[in-house]
């Protein structure tokens, strides 16, 4: 149930930048910020199926790094003038964060470094923002890698951005 209302609140503050966006300045962009950034490994080349067969067939990642370093990554930034939204399709289509334009605040906390270890079911994970919990139990299997989007500025002149991955295990 506390995921159904989770979830109900990140669609209604997505929708907030559609909405009442009628006549009003909304934009989208999608841009390349450098953050720093704390890796995980290539993935494991054994599938899942023996350690935990609800993945197969995904791989796990097993080493993360102590040193970051700077990496590009693709942010996506909806706008109107009362907040901005940024989402990282890389990183599982996570909401990274949110501003109230009228105080400058965070409403969203955006964590300024991508630190990923061993807590997702596939293992890295990242603290901060928002993400999308769907498929199998616990952090989704694409909570860390990149996943399909798309944005689009739609006739009544609201944008829009979709993210999503297919959950193979649940297929």
């Amino acid at each position: 149930m506390k995921q159904i209302k989770i979830n109900f609140q990140i669609i209604a503050l997505l929708s907030a930048l559609i909405v009442g966006c009628d006549k009003m300045d909304v934009s989208i962009s999608e841009e390349m910020k450098s953050i720093k950034t704390y890796p995980f490994s290539d993935p494991n080349p054994i599938p899942m199926l023996v350690k935990d067969s609800r993945l197969y067939p995904y791989h796990s990642f097993d080493s993360y790094s102590h040193e970051g370093k700077s990496q590009e990554w693709t942010v996506l930034i909806l706008e109107n003038p009362f907040i901005e939204v940024t989402v990282l399709p890389e990183v599982g289509g996570k909401v990274w964060g949110a501003i109230d334009k009228s105080n400058g605040e965070e409403f969203i906390y955006r964590n300024e470094v991508i630190k990923f270890r061993n807590i997702a079911l596939r293992g890295p994970w990242t603290s901060g923002g928002i993400e999308f919990n769907f498929g199998v139990i616990g952090h989704t299997p694409s909570t860390a890698t990149p996943i399909d989007y798309t944005t689009r500025t739609n006739l009544d002149g609201s944008v829009s951005v979709f993210v999503g991955a297919m959950d193979l295990p649940s297929r």
